[in-house]
C-alpha cells in the first residue's frame, strides 16, 4: 500500500518535469506504463487499499489526459466524475508519501554480489554491517574465511572483503 503510493507520487512528480521542463513525452508514458503495472499487482485488502488504488487510477488517467485526451475523459466519467477531466486539477505530489522507512541494499562478498538486504532508513553503519554478516548466503561465503575488511556506501551496498 505504502509501495503504491510512494510510485504514484514518484510518478506524477516524474511525469510533471517530462511534461513541464523537458517535453519528452516517451519518457512520461513510460513512466505512467510502469504505474500501471504497478496498480496491476496491487493487493487490495482493506478499504485504506482501495483508496489507494483510486488515487493511482484517478493520477493515472489525469497525467494520461494531455496525451490521450478523449480516452482519459472516458475512463474519467467511467470512475464516476460528472466533470470533465480536462478540468480536474493537475495531480500534486505529496512529499510525505516520498519519504522511504527502508532502504534495499546489496550485500557483496569479494565485489561480487551475494544478497540484497532490507534495512530501516535510519540505521546505523554497525547494525547494516552485522545484517548483512547474518544473511544466510552471505554466512555460506563467509564460512571459512577471516574478514578483512568491510565498506560500507550508504544506502547503497556492504561489500565484506575476506581471505
Amino acid at each position: 500500500q505504502q509501495d503504491l503510493r510512494r510510485k504514484t507520487h514518484e510518478t506524477v512528480a516524474k511525469v510533471s518535469d517530462d511534461y513541464g521542463r523537458r517535453l519528452t513525452f516517451n519518457t512520461a508514458i513510460a513512466a505512467v506504463m510502469e504505474l500501471v503495472n504497478d496498480i496491476s499487482r496491487f493487493q487490495r485488502q482493506s478499504e485504506q487499499c482501495l483508496a489507494v488504488e483510486r488515487e493511482a487510477i484517478e493520477a493515472t488517467v489525469r497525467l494520461l489526459a494531455p496525451i490521450v485526451p478523449h480516452i482519459s475523459h472516458q475512463l474519467w466519467i467511467n470512475l464516476g466524475h460528472s466533470d470533465a477531466v480536462i478540468d480536474a486539477p493537475w495531480p500534486q505530489v505529496d512529499d510525505s508519501a516520498l519519504v522511504r522507512n527502508t532502504i534495499e541494499m546489496a550485500v557483496q562478498v569479494n565485489g561480487k554480489l551475494r544478497a540484497t538486504i532490507e534495512v530501516a532508513a535510519d540505521a546505523d553503519a554497525e547494525s547494516i554491517k552485522q545484517m548483512a554478516r547474518e544473511h544466510d548466503n552471505v554466512k555460506r561465503f563467509l564460512a571459512d574465511v577471516t574478514i578483512r575488511k568491510e565498506i560500507l556506501v550508504p544506502k547503497k551496498l556492504v561489500n565484506i572483503v575476506a581471505n
